[in-house]
């Protein structure tokens, strides 16, 4: 078996490493035919702020209270801690807190804690910082001017060395330097004392409160239109699926452009169902004698268009609304035009999926390259139906309207 090292030369490096091997790592379903891009421009759209990768909406304000607290630090407690650093220690020392919280209490599988695995004094690669980085600017808890959580933090970096500097050199405007110093991080939230204390992932009132309104000003996305309705809420709390919900959601009284929006995502994931069915036939085709794939495809291919909302209505290009990938583009219009058809042509069907693996995976396409050891026998490949991101939202909206019950 191959085997790798490297040099440890600095905390830095480690981290850049640990990215690395963290990226490297298999995750549960892979963007085998390149529709990511699409997916992801709609889910930005219909529930923006939310990612796949965040647990609880507590974390929107645990990072600018900690960011808060460094400000509230002394010139000379400042010198001995860039604010990266801080950040990096502190959200550390509250997961490991908070993982022992839970774990006394039993709930170390629902509690959904970042890094509720690790044991105190062990690191995690990707911090709630960076998960939370987008969501934060976007529910106004912080403004970073829209740079990464990277570039803003080694910004703040300089500054606090410039301004401690200053400071030391110029006695008669430390004051001025450090009003300037407070505003830095642009911190919204509502400050609050001793927040720490009894601390768990529970929002109060106030949190609550706060990332209800301003998730309110999100004009025109299914996010605000939740947030906004108690009866749309406590559907949306038992709908199993992004699917379910939408078809609820296109029959209550929205704007025109919600419902576009809810629509063309709705549909274009019915229509990669079918994309991924049809990969899925053509791997087993090229590789093994049965093929459990094809009462599936049949099935979908019969049935696609009593599925879609608006199936009369749909246009690809919309889509590019939301995204410039070319070759996600061409594969869906193609898709699209191939299956919209009254006599589908199995040819260029296989032509099309062959094509769009190349343009997608490059050197790691299966079907060109034969990789059988990559193909197991029954067994699908790709993206399941696009969720957009729901369970993820759900996860927050929940946060938020329990925390509105204190």
């Amino acid at each position: 078996m191959a085997q790798f090292g490297w040099i440890d030369f600095s905390p830095k490096d480690r981290q850049r490493v640990g990215t690395i091997l963290e990226l490297m790592k298999p995750s549960g379903q892979v963007d085998e035919l390149g529709i990511g891009t699409i997916r992801d421009g709609l889910a930005d759209r219909l529930f923006p702020g939310i990612s796949t990768i965040q647990t609880r909406a507590k974390y929107f304000f645990i990072i600018p209270y900690i960011l808060q607290d460094f400000l509230r630090l002394s010139a000379s407690e400042r010198s001995r801690k860039t604010p990266s650093k801080y950040l990096d220690d502190r959200e550390h020392e509250i997961m490991w807190d908070l993982a022992e919280l839970y774990t006394s209490r039993g709930e170390e599988n629902t509690s959904r804690v970042i890094g509720i695995t690790k044991k105190r004094g062990e690191r995690i690669v990707r911090r709630p910082s960076e998960i939370y980085w987008n969501g934060l600017n976007k529910f106004k808890c912080i403004d970073s001017k829209g740079i990464s959580a990277n570039s803003f933090l080694n910004n703040a970096n300089k500054y606090s060395l410039e301004t401690l500097a200053h400071s030391i050199e110029e006695e008669d405007n430390k004051d001025d330097l450090d009003a300037g110093f407070e505003n830095f991080f642009n911190v919204k939230v509502p400050i609050k004392e001793n927040w720490e204390k009894d601390l768990d992932l529970s929002l109060s009132y106030e949190e609550a409160s706060y990332l209800r309104e301003a998730i309110k000003d999100l004009d025109n996305t299914l996010l605000a239109y939740i947030i906004s309705n108690k009866e749309v809420y406590e559907e949306f709390k038992i709908s199993n699926s992004f699917s379910d919900f939408a078809k609820f959601c296109v029959k209550e009284n929205i704007s025109d452009e919600l419902k576009r929006d809810i629509i063309l995502a709705h549909d274009f994931a019915e229509l990669m169902v079918g994309a991924h069915l049809a990969y899925n036939q053509e791997l087993q085709n090229h590789f093994y004698q049965s093929n459990p794939f094809n009462d599936k495809w049949n099935d979908w291919y019969d049935n696609f268009k009593d599925r879609m909302i608006a199936p009369k209505y749909f246009d690809p290009n919309s889509l590019f609304v939301y995204t410039n990938s070319n070759k996600a583009g061409w594969f869906v219009n193609e898709w699209w035009k191939l299956v919209n058809t009254d006599t589908l042509d199995s040819l260029k069907k296989s032509k099309i999926l062959k094509k769009q693996e190349i343009l997608a995976k490059g050197r790691k396409a299966r079907i060109y390259n034969n990789k059988r050891n990559d193909v197991k026998e029954a067994v699908p490949l790709g993206l399941g139906r696009l969720n957009y991101r729901f369970g993820n939202a759900k996860i927050i909206i929940n946060d938020i309207f329990e925390g509105l019950k204190v």
